[in-house]
């Protein structure tokens, strides 16, 4: 069995994901959590040419980007994919999802507050609509309980993820999309993912 270390901070963020995968196909790993302080002690030494985090390390051997990581994993543990129009559509809505965490992380991390308001405000009450929309349409074209082939994949853990964020910030953000609510429901309720998300380290992001 391989040895597996993921190496972040203590949020979510971009190693959650990676997290998820372990949870999901039950391979134990060391989910190494590192503080800013350590961070800058171990920066310059890191077995990733971008002296960024998060690195991936199987045993011994790094990866680094957190999309491809995910990606990785997700091949790895049988969450991709079985084709290639499946990891068509796997990728497709992961970018999507991709895309509308970018713009919310925008409007969160504005520093001018007169800006940010606005942003926050164009972000759930314009965009945020509109892509969700969107995302019903291409689940519900699916005709399946997930997102591709009627299994959990890499799409339905990018949309779980983003939930975890979203719904903090508005509860009833699904009530109006039945597919996704359903579909949130579901993954929310699948044994793993649920132990997952009740005994893991609780964090502001």
């Amino acid at each position: 069995m391989p040895q597996y270390k993921l190496t972040y901070f203590n949020i979510r963020a971009r190693a959650e994901v990676a997290r998820y995968l372990f949870a999901l196909a039950d391979v134990e790993y060391e989910d190494k959590r590192v503080t800013q302080e350590e961070w800058q002690e171990m920066k310059a030494n890191v077995p990733n040419p971008f002296h960024q985090l998060p690195i991936l390390e199987k045993d011994g051997v790094p990866f680094v980007q957190s999309g491809a990581i995910s990606n990785y994993l997700a091949m790895e543990f049988g969450f991709h994919g079985n084709d290639a129009e499946e990891k068509y559509k796997v990728d497709m809505v992961g970018e999507s999802i991709f895309d509308m965490s970018r713009t919310m992380m925008l409007a969160n991390f504005e520093k001018d507050e007169a800006k940010k308001a606005k942003l926050q405000a164009d972000f759930f009450g314009t965009y945020l609509p509109k892509w969700l929309s969107v995302m019903e349409k291409l689940f519900t074209e699916e005709n399946g309980d997930y997102f591709v082939g009627n299994r959990i994949t890499l799409a339905d853990i990018g949309f779980i993820f983003s939930c975890d964020y979203l719904l903090d910030a508005k509860a009833d953000l699904l009530k109006d999309f039945a597919g996704l609510n359903g579909l949130f429901d579901r993954l929310a309720a699948n044994p793993k993912i649920k132990k997952w998300r009740e005994g893991r380290p609780q964090t502001v992001f």
